[in-house]
C-alpha cells in the first residue's frame, strides 16, 4: 500500500468534514491494513501533512525544467514555482481548507507548513547563484514566502480558475522587481 493511496483517503475524509474524527485504525480496516502498518509511515496526522506537503515541493521544483530556467528571466521563473504549488494542490483544495479550519489554533500545524514552504523556496533559490550576501539572500527568501503565503490564502477561499490568487502573485512579483534589486542578485548556473 503506497503512502499516496493512504494518504489520498485521509484527504478524501477531509472533504467530506471527517478529518477529526478519522483515526490510523479506521483507515487500515478500511483499506485491509496490517495493524500499525500508518503508524510505521507516519507518527500522526500532521506528520502525514508534512509529507503531502514536502511530495507536492517536489513536484514543484521538478515541474519547472533547466532549460526553463535558462531561457526565463528569474522572476518569471518565481512567479512560475509559486503557481505551480498552488495548482499542484489545487485538486485537494476543499480538504486542505477543512485541515486548516480544524487545526486553526495549532502553533505546531503552522510551523510545520511554513518549515516546508521555507524549505521548498530555499531549494528552488538553490538553482540560481545569488551574487550578494547571505542577509540579502534571507530577506528575499522571506518576502517570496510571504508572498506565498499572501497567495495561498486568497487561492484557499477562490474558485478552482486561481485567478486572484495568480494575479496576487504577478502583482507580487512586479513589486518586488520595482522596489528592491533582490531579482537582480539572481544568476543564472
Amino acid at each position: 500500500m503506497s503512502e499516496n493511496k493512504i494518504i489520498n483517503y485521509f484527504f478524501k475524509q477531509a472533504e467530506i468534514g471527517n478529518w477529526e474524527k478519522i483515526k490510523f485504525s479506521d483507515v487500515e480496516k478500511k483499506l485491509n491494513l496490517k495493524k500499525n502498518s500508518i503508524n510505521k509511515l507516519f507518527s500522526d496526522k500532521i506528520n502525514l501533512l508534512e509529507y503531502y506537503s514536502s511530495n507536492v515541493d517536489k513536484l514543484v521544483i521538478n515541474s519547472i525544467s533547466a532549460e526553463e530556467i535558462t531561457d526565463n528571466s528569474p522572476s518569471d521563473i518565481i512567479q512560475e514555482f509559486l503557481m505551480n504549488k498552488l495548482d499542484f494542490m489545487n485538486e485537494k483544495k476543499l480538504a486542505i481548507s477543512n485541515i486548516i479550519n480544524f487545526y486553526i489554533n495549532n502553533p505546531k500545524f503552522y510551523l510545520i507548513s511554513l518549515k516546508s514552504s521555507k524549505l521548498s523556496t530555499q531549494i528552488f533559490l538553490d538553482q540560481f547563484s545569488y551574487t550578494n550576501n547571505i542577509l540579502r539572500r534571507k530577506l528575499f527568501e522571506k518576502a517570496i514566502l510571504a508572498l506565498y503565503l499572501l497567495s495561498f490564502k486568497k487561492w484557499l477561499y477562490e474558485d478552482n480558475t486561481n485567478s486572484g490568487a495568480f494575479a496576487l502573485i504577478d502583482k507580487g512579483i512586479k513589486r518586488i522587481n520595482k522596489s528592491t534589486n533582490f531579482f537582480e542578485d539572481l544568476i543564472k548556473k
